[in-house]
């Protein structure tokens, strides 16, 4: 590291020592059964002996990106221990000013550490927000967690914007970071990090990933140490929730194998923490939250009904909680996972929706290029039987993948249809950092964090550097099969709870257009999330 760098002042030189990770967890959340609030360490008061550590998800320019889970984990992990202060900042509603507001909560907070989420295709947001910070707060300590921070590692800790990053998993890593800073001992004690010294990148053991039984004494994420939960909420109406960690599959389009293979050695990728406790952590959310307005939650486990021992536990318990009627949910699953025992199951919790990757129509690009292994027949078949269960459908779709071909997006548009699907979704294919794909590496070459400007799945930025479609004519495919569905969703809405959905209309738009929403974004929420819409939509 530099003189000048942040890191000087903090760390101390020394002999690397053999790593092991400290056996200390958090403190753990509210005991079995409990649901009544928790008491939190509040932003803007500092315990003596305590690090402060701000939280930043760097949505900015209208990044949609509400309630980032990894980054309330780590703040709440940090804020539970009762030892350091711990604060989340999002931008949403200040996405054009910005650097006001991340102004404000550096001159209330002073933070010693800044910590900030990295997805690949959002690393100019990361890089903007940081380079934000080095000027406001100079000498805090600026690091990296994420996705995109685990991936591209070394590149990234060589950006003068950078300090740290932080590999993997981070909810147990950070404390451990925290407690380091704040007595003075040196950083290669602290496993998963990684930095610059000069011409070389120094890395530090990398920790074990968080067992069942750690997860479980991780405290429940706390969503009032970020100001602005109750605007959110009260717009979206729902809250994120997570009960198993990581994916056993190798689907090419998306990051979650390579992150698997970066932390091969470091116990189990795929991890499921007592379902009964995710139940109890569903419910301390909606106590905590239904006067905002929560009234689902979206449950982001890559395959929610993969393990039909820990869905009937969870279910049980969130029905004795009376949760499958005051908070229904959404989730994601693998189309073979669906079973008719499963979906008796998690309709009888409260399962209102379940959130399908189809992503082609073409079975060659479906199986062959993106290696989902799902055929025609077992697709329809399976779809068929959530439609009868009497569940929502939700279907995700790509468009503008290597090889792909206007005739090929438009099937997918019309297999969408097809499938009777009660809401599908188009995004646009983007590469991320450590994708392979027919054998090449889509991300490596691309240097995310250079870029002019952030890119998502709903942009064509990166997407059209891959694609064989040009781009006005994916932009008029992707324009169409979206606007299909959000239109059908907002005349469904009409037609079954007409003077509810209409009267209400107004007032919604005009607190979102005052909140910062384009109009597209502000009719989504209004369709698929706030109030009680999106039980039809």
């Amino acid at each position: 590291m530099s003189a000048s760098s942040p890191m000087a002042s903090w760390s101390t030189t020394g002999r690397p020592r053999v790593m092991r990770p400290s056996t200390a967890a958090p403190a753990p959340g509210p005991p079995p059964g409990t649901i009544t609030p928790a008491a939190t360490s509040s932003p803007g008061h500092r315990a003596p002996d305590t690090v402060r550590a701000l939280f930043v998800n760097p949505c900015i320019e209208q990044d949609l990106e509400f309630f980032h889970l990894g980054t309330i984990a780590v703040a709440s992990a940090v804020a539970a221990t009762g030892r350091h202060q711990a604060e989340y900042v999002d931008f949403s509603f200040c996405w054009d000013t910005w650097r006001d507001h991340l102004a404000r909560r550096i001159a209330a907070m002073k933070p010693d550490l800044v910590g900030i989420s990295t997805f690949s295709p959002r690393m100019p947001h990361a890089r903007r927000v940081a380079e934000a910070v080095r000027a406001l707060r100079p000498r805090a300590i600026i690091a990296m967690g994420g996705h995109h921070a685990t991936l591209d590692t070394h590149r990234l800790v060589r950006q003068p914007w950078v300090d740290l990053a932080v590999v993997g998993e981070a909810d147990l890593t950070i404390v451990q970071l925290l407690d380091a800073l704040e007595s003075g001992e040196d950083l290669r004690t602290v496993p998963s990090l990684a930095w610059a010294e000069g011409d070389r990148v120094v890395e530090t053991e990398l920790a074990p990933l968080p067992s069942p039984a750690r997860l479980d004494a991780l405290p429940f994420h706390d969503w009032t140490l970020w100001q602005q939960h109750p605007r959110a909420i009260w717009h979206c109406g729902f809250l994120p929730m997570i009960g198993v960690r990581g994916c056993p599959y190798r689907c090419a389009f998306c990051s979650s194998p390579a992150v698997a293979d970066r932390l091969a050695g470091c116990g189990p990728f795929v991890r499921a923490g007592d379902p009964r406790r995710t139940a109890r952590h569903c419910a301390w959310q909606w106590e905590r939250h239904h006067r905002h307005g929560l009234r689902h939650l979206m449950f982001y486990d890559q395959n929610f009904l993969l393990s039909q021992p820990w869905l009937e536990a969870f279910c049980d318990e969130y029905r004795a909680l009376g949760m499958h009627e005051r908070l229904p949910f959404s989730a994601y699953s693998r189309v073979d996972h669906i079973t008719a025992d499963k979906l008796d199951l998690v309709r009888s919790a409260g399962c209102y929706q379940l959130r399908l990757g189809i992503e082609a129509a073409d079975a060659r690009i479906r199986n062959d290029l993106l290696g989902k292994k799902l055929d025609d027949a077992l697709l329809r078949e399976r779809i068929a039987m959530v439609r009868d269960a009497g569940i929502g459908t939700l279907g995700y779709f790509l468009m503008g993948l290597p090889g792909e071909r206007p005739a090929q997006a438009a099937a997918s548009y019309k297999l969408a249809r097809e499938l009777g699907l009660d809401r599908a979704v188009f995004l646009m294919f983007t590469p991320l950092a450590g994708m392979r794909m027919g054998g090449e590496a889509i991300g490596e070459s691309i240097d995310f964090a250079s870029r002019d400007r952030a890119t998502s799945f709903t942009d064509d930025g990166l997407t059209t550097e891959v694609s064989d479609i040009g781009r006005a004519r994916l932009r008029a495919l992707f324009y169409r099969a979206n606007g299909h569905f959000l239109a059908r969703g907002f005349l469904r809405n009409a037609r079954r709870r007409p003077w509810r959905f209409l009267s209400s209309l107004p007032g919604y738009l005009a607190a979102a257009y005052a909140d910062g929403f384009t109009p597209v974004q502000a009719i989504t929420q209004y369709i698929y999330h706030h109030d009680e819409a999106w039980r039809y939509a």
